[in-house]
């Protein structure tokens, strides 16, 4: 058992900003859409990735039986899009009114055109992690576009500022 309460914690990782994204997945006539900060890199050889999804989110149910998700690195033009797949109880389709959206090349997992980056994922590997599962992603897909990324910070969104000189 952890020395910390649950508030703390919150407290705690507000403080560290995030890149916005939103995991995405789809299996038969189910998609699903999600705004999440818990999205790293893993591994550059296989290409892999990680998410962190509550076990609870129908989301998460989702991606276990697609075995594939889709990460959607949001810039700070697509503020509606992370503001309504964040919005709790929505109905999964909902979520895909805002922003324009495809299917991927290889998996046909949701895409959200025009995100700073969109990675295409293979679902290699999950486990349990307190109230969450660790999905781990093998990427096969990329695709590009330009624009400045939307962080979450302090419980708001934010955008980079001056870059600073190393």
């Amino acid at each position: 058992m952890s020395g910390i309460d649950t508030d703390g914690f919150k407290r705690a990782m507000r403080a560290l900003p995030a890149q916005v994204a939103v995991i995405s997945a789809q299996m038969g006539d189910t998609r699903i859409a999600m705004t999440a900060t818990a999205v790293t890199s893993l591994s550059a050889e296989p290409p892999q990735l990680l998410i962190c999804v509550h076990k609870m989110a129908r989301s998460a149910a989702v991606i276990i039986e697609a075995k594939a998700f889709a990460v959607n690195l949001v810039g700070i033009a697509q503020i509606d899009v992370a503001t309504q797949c964040a919005l709790p109880g929505l109905e999964p389709e909902a979520r895909f009114n805002c922003g324009n959206w495809s299917a991927s090349e290889v998996l046909g997992q949701p895409f959200l055109e025009n995100a700073l980056v969109n990675f295409e994922c293979r679902l290699v590997s999950q486990s349990e992690h307190g109230s969450h599962y660790v999905f781990v992603g093998l990427i096969e897909g990329l695709k590009f576009a330009e624009g400045n990324p939307l962080l979450y910070h302090e419980a708001s969104y934010c955008s980079i500022g001056k870059l600073l000189d190393a």
